[in-house]
């Protein structure tokens, strides 16, 4: 075959071959991905949002993905989230009506500038037309402004012309996100129904594949804001509301320091999960994180998120060469709680204090003394848990703190006992939001109470029947002429009678 044919084409048993057009095509996925490859934020690393993986997704397929809302193009058209893209459009008439300086067309024209940086931050092809992706960006943008209290300030300057709007579309509480249902059914069963629906929310937007970049929603806020007044920054209201959903997480961030470069909303809870970097003034022993991170050459391991890289031996001030048993084998694990406190060593509730806050993930030992930041559990916890991790397996650029902290506790409490143990102690609490909550916080301060707790077991032992009661009763007599003549008696011989 000549230079000719070898250029455009040539033949074999397959078929045939046209190079120059695979040379075309090429080129274009070459550039198409490195685009891709552009930064996001000239302030930020480059972030990608990933699809959790097959075989992680089935040990908790929940976990991962939304429950009524969805955010960004991954879950984008699912079945579940069908009837909250209703309400979307609502969410879009109320961001339009704040500034009526400003079209649906300025707000698409400001989509479509960044819709290929949008595109970049997703891993997987995005099955989605140029129309479609941009009326995603727009509709989620405007879910995640108002829903999250980003314009709550915008709206409070100019409610006198757009309450009324606002009253139709939705109630903003601190929250989060909850529909007006006061002409819905009576008041006791749309408040359940309003629970119900924020609670569901805020589990939806922590999920790493219900993501869409911030930048989106701070160009939303721009046009929105504009013309105002001294507009906070979108940041402000969105992180604080986030927070309220955090409450029961002790966090090292104040009001003063909080957040205000992210690129998504779970990289905000990330963020609030970092342990604190100050200085260890008393000479404590912070086991989180530098002594975790050894543990993390197993927890990579275990948890098989992203390709295994044993290079934390290096950026650690701890060796594992010489981590050795009398026996000369390495140690690879920590013990349980239950073997622990066999040795001696004693688990105390970190006591959190506003002058000197702690975050999760800042464990100290000293002493024999291991004290543990109270970790409260609830029903959404673990799917906040799971995507925390996958955060940080597939952005390895954020740290591996949070993992770290995972498999730590995953091996300390590896039997129900030590769950129990550290429940004991108030390290963990099995948490759930209701109005019984009360009631359960006054039988909490009766158990706590040793008076009571010895009387119950007086009268469980001693008092569960009429003769048992009896019995108990004489004895407590003889007890007491024992004493009153014992007393008498001494009395007799230091003063006798005269």
């Amino acid at each position: 075959m000549d230079d000719k044919a070898a250029h455009h084409g040539r033949n074999d048993a397959v078929g045939v071959v046209c190079i120059s057009e695979l040379v075309s095509s090429m080129t274009r996925e070459l550039d198409y991905y490195w685009s891709l490859g552009e930064p996001l934020d000239d302030q930020l690393s480059p972030c990608m949002l990933y699809k959790v993986q097959q075989h992680i997704r089935e040990v908790d397929r929940l976990a991962y993905e939304p429950f009524v809302v969805s955010v960004g193009p991954y879950h984008h058209g699912a079945t579940a989230v069908q009837d909250i893209e209703k309400r979307k459009w609502g969410y879009l008439d109320f961001v339009l009506k704040l500034n009526c300086t400003k079209s649906l067309l300025d707000y698409l024209n400001e989509m479509d500038v960044l819709a290929q940086k949008a595109r970049s931050c997703y891993s997987e092809d995005i099955v989605m037309d140029n129309e479609e992706f941009l009326q995603m960006l727009l509709l989620d943008g405007c879910f995640l402004l108002v829903a999250l209290g980003g314009t709550t300030k915008i709206f409070e300057s100019k409610q006198e012309s757009s309450s009324s709007t606002v009253e139709e579309i939705h109630g903003e509480n601190e929250g989060g996100c909850q529909e007006n249902t006061e002409s819905k059914g009576s008041e006791q069963g749309q408040d359940q129904v309003g629970q119900w629906f924020i609670k569901s929310v805020n589990h939806d937007l922590v999920l790493l594949e219900n993501q869409i970049p911030f930048f989106i929603v701070k160009k939303l806020y721009e046009l929105v804001s504009e013309g105002v007044m001294a507009a906070p920054p979108v940041e402000d209201g969105i992180v604080k509301n986030l927070e309220i959903a955090l409450r029961f997480y002790p966090k090292a961030i104040q009001e003063t320091n909080r957040p205000k470069h992210f690129h998504h909303l779970l990289h905000v809870c990330h963020i609030y999960f970092k342990p604190s970097k100050k200085p260890d003034e008393d000479h404590h022993y912070h086991v989180a994180p530098q002594y975790l991170k050894k543990f993390l050459s197993f927890g990579r391991k275990y948890l098989k998120l992203r390709p295994y890289r044993d290079d934390m031996e290096q950026s650690s001030s701890f060796k594992l060469e010489s981590d050795y048993l009398e026996s000369g084998q390495q140690l690879n694990r920590w013990r349980r709680v239950a073997q622990y406190l066999q040795a001696g060593v004693k688990f105390k509730k970190r006591e959190y204090d506003n002058l000197d806050p702690h975050s999760l993930l800042d464990i100290k030992f000293s002493n024999g003394v291991m004290e543990l930041p109270c970790l409260v559990i609830d029903e959404h916890t673990g799917t906040l848990f799971r995507n925390l991790i996958a955060f940080e397996q597939t952005c390895p650029q954020f740290g591996d703190d949070f993992t770290a902290y995972i498999v730590f506790l995953s091996q300390l409490t590896s039997m129900p006992e030590d769950v129990t143990l550290l429940a004991c102690r108030g390290i963990v609490v099995h948490h759930l939001e209701a109005d019984e909550m009360a009631l359960c916080q006054t039988l909490e301060a009766h158990y706590q109470s040793r008076l009571n707790r010895w009387m119950a077991w007086l009268w469980l032992n001693h008092f569960s029947n009429p003769w048992l009661g009896l019995a108990a009763f004489a004895a407590a007599v003889v007890l007491v002429c024992t004493v009153v003549q014992t007393v008498f008696s001494i009395l007799a011989y230091i003063k006798p009678p005269t």
